[in-house]
This record gives structure tokens, sequence and C-alpha cells, in this order.
């Protein structure tokens, strides 16, 4: 029986009575002219068909044809181009993240591609719109890249990092398969409008991402703390970009981020900055463990110290109660305020830090703070005309006030940082200005 066909732009779809002989067909196909065969999936959106399948990476990493724009271009040249032009800092971190992970467990999203030279596909004789198919392609077949330069620019630069390092692991990579979904499109102005659709997408809430991506050690030891501390357990709200006054819940998990930020860092360096300094002091297991044993130790105890945290600390988070969360905030308690945990943050930071003896002794003495905004006490350091002020500067100087409260010396502005009081003070060497 003669084969029926169907023709979309450069991929003509032969189908055959059974699977059986539309496989034969595709590979002698390939037998013949020196290609290769994979089997994929046809399917439909709208008015186009695609093609869906995996291809290995070694057979994808010279068919791929990035027409990125460049910099600068006119109007004319751009249209001319597929990209967005390449932005090699975001290549090279994708390159990093597979170097990092090619050991273990790593993703790679679809790449969306547009086939360049005609091919051939085999399947059967059916009506559906969702059908198995074998995908003959000759040996000199390549691909425009309509989505994913970045990553297959990444992918391309760990495989030489690799073989420079770890060629085992280069080989490794290079037998990994990525996803691919190919359209069937040959008019540039629909392949730019694909591009563009497929730019259309959602950023995760920062509360979600720090949530999610427990690669960084940082955000494992967010959720770590989180499960560890009565204060926030079961009562962070881990998808919102803002909490709303009424909302049951105590923060947003971005929120106790800043407060591990200003723990570790004692401030609120970019996010970048901040990885890099996670995975310098959390990336060992045995540091991990250390730093997240006193933070929890920490937390709990400032939590038992100030009567508003311990109180709401004691509700079941599974209770009716928690609906006392909103009404607690309305009482304008600055230690229910992101600044006021990024202060006790800075405090935690210069204890830990300077390994104070008897830290607790100290912790206990911040439940005798008047922590209510309208205090005169945090008056012109993060409370200005009864605004909150969020800025580092003052989140130091309200620290560095309740330090010397409680009993210990801080100068946070020059780094002397957290001593007792009544500590001896070393004379300075000769010569020091």
């Amino acid at each position: 029986m003669k084969a029926d066909e169907e023709i979309f732009d450069k991929v003509t779809i032969i189908k055959h009575p059974t699977f059986d002989q539309a496989q034969q067909a595709a590979y002698l196909e390939s037998a013949s002219t020196g290609g290769f065969t994979f089997p994929i999936v046809i399917a439909k959106q709208g008015e186009r068909r695609f093609l869906s399948g995996a291809l290995p990476i070694k057979f994808i990493e010279t068919r791929l044809i990035p027409r990125s724009a460049i910099k600068g271009a006119s109007m004319a040249d751009a249209k001319s181009a597929t990209n967005r032009p390449l932005e090699s800092k975001h290549a090279q971190d994708i390159a990093k993240y597979l170097v990092e992970n090619v050991d273990g467990k790593y993703i790679i999203p679809s790449l969306t591609l547009n086939v360049q030279e005609p091919v051939n596909v085999y399947t059967i004789s059916s009506g559906g719109n969702f059908k198995l198919g074998f995908l003959a392609m000759p040996i000199g077949v390549t691909f425009s890249i309509t989505d994913g330069q970045h990553r297959m620019k990444g992918l391309l630069e760990a495989i030489i990092a690799l073989e420079k390092t770890n060629p085992d692991a280069a080989h490794r990579l290079r037998d990994d398969s990525l996803s691919v979904m190919i359209m069937c499109e040959s008019e540039l102005s629909q392949v730019h409008q694909d591009f563009a659709d497929c730019s259309k997408t959602k950023a995760l809430p920062p509360s979600l991402l720090s949530v999610f991506d427990t690669r960084n050690p940082a955000n494992r030891i967010l959720a770590d703390i989180v499960a560890e501390c009565p204060l926030f357990t079961g009562k962070i709200d881990s998808t919102s970009k803002t909490l709303s006054k009424k909302s049951t819940n105590l923060f947003l998990a971005n929120q106790v981020r800043q407060l591990i930020k200003h723990l570790l860092v004692r401030g609120n360096p970019a996010d970048s900055e901040f990885e890099k300094r996670a995975h310098e002091l959390l990336g060992e297991k045995r540091q991990y463990k250390k730093y997240l044993d006193w933070y929890v130790a920490f937390v709990n105890r400032v939590t038992q110290a100030i009567p508003v945290l311990r109180e709401i600390a004691e509700i079941d988070p599974d209770s009716p109660k928690k609906g006392l969360i909103p009404k607690y905030r309305e009482e304008d308690w600055v230690c229910l305020t992101a600044t006021g945990m990024n202060v006790i943050g800075t405090i935690g930071h210069e204890l830990f830090t300077h390994d104070v003896k008897d830290w607790e002794t100290f912790v206990d003495k911040l439940g005798a703070l008047d922590w209510k905004k309208n205090s005169p006490f945090w008056e012109g350091t993060i409370i200005q005309g009864g605004r909150v002020i969020t800025q580092t500067t003052p989140v130091r100087k309200a620290a560095g006030k309740a330090m010397q409260e409680i009993g210990l010396k801080s100068d946070l502005g020059n780094g002397q940082g957290a001593l007792p009081l009544d500590a001896p003070v070393e004379a300075p060497a000769q010569g020091a200005d």
C-alpha cells in the first residue's frame, strides 16, 4: 500500500499502515543517507504541527545554529536574528551549574527548535492529532534555536570546561539528552513571535524561590530553621510577594531569608554575593550543622525572651488561634517586622562571630527592651518620624544601641563587634593609629 504524505514547511509526514512499516522506512532512509533516526511524538497546537522528543547532547551540540541579535543592532538587523543578544554571564552561570551538578541531579528545560533542512517523519495512518513517529534526519541537518540559546551555550561551555578538568564527566554529560520541541515553521516573523511567546514567563516570587532552590545552602538552612523554630513553623508564607495586614502568617519566607542574611553576613548583600558567602560558610556538612544548631538555639532563645514572640510561638498553626496573628501585627511591634528581625539577626551575628560566652544571658535581656514602634528607644534608628526605616545603616545602629542596652560593647560602624561591657580591652599596638 502506498504511503500518504502531509507536508508542513520543511517537514514531510509520511504515513504507513503499521508502526513496523513506518519504523522500517525511517531506518532504511537513515541507512541510505548516513543519517539518524529518533523516536518522536507528533502533536498539534493551534493550527500547527510540532515534534517532541529527546536528542542526545553529542548529536545536537554541532547541529544547533544560534542566530542572536547584536547589541545595539538596527531594527532591520534585529529582524534577521531569531534570538535576543547573547548574555555571556547568563550562559556562564548555566555552565557553572552544570559543572557543579553533572555527577548528581540537574535539569535543563526543553529547547524549542526549528529545522533548517527538509526532513521526513514516519508514522501510522490515523485520524488523531497525537501519535508516535520516527524522525529521519540526514547527516548534515541543522536546527535554529527559537528558545534556549543560553542553555545551549552554557552546555557547550560546561563540556569545554570539563574536558580540561574532568574528561570523564565531560563524556558523561555528552551521553545525556535534552528534551526538544521542534516547530515546523519557516516564516521568520512567526519564529520571532514564537520566541516572544516563550519569553512571557512569570518569575517565581522571592519567597517561593527561597523554598524551591535548595542547591543554595542558605535556602536549605532557611527550611531547617523554619522547621525547628516554633515561632516560624506553620506561620510562614512561601508563595506570596507581600504579606497582607490580615494574613495569619507571621512572615514571608523571603523575610526569614533576610534574617538569615543578617545572621550569616551581618547585612543585606546582593543575592549573588550572599549565595557565594553561603557556599563558603555552609557548603561543608559539619559547618552547616554548626551554624544551623546555633541559629536555631539563638532564634528559640530570643523567642522565649521577648514575650510577644513567645506568645505567637505557642500558637498551634493548625488551631483557630492562628487568627490572632493579624491582631498582634496591629499592635505595632518592631519585632514583628522584617526590619526588627534584621536587628535581631545582626545581634545574633555579633554574638556568634565573636564567640561571646554565656550569650544566652545577654539574649534574655532583650526581653526587657520596649519593642513597640512608638518606643523612644528606636526613634532615630529604624523608626524615624513614626515610619520603619529598612536600610542597613539604621538596622546596624539599632542593633548597636540594643547591644549596649543589654550589656555588650558594640561599634558596628568600625567593626569592633560584640564584647561584654566589662571585658578587658587590649592596648593598641605600638605605632597604631
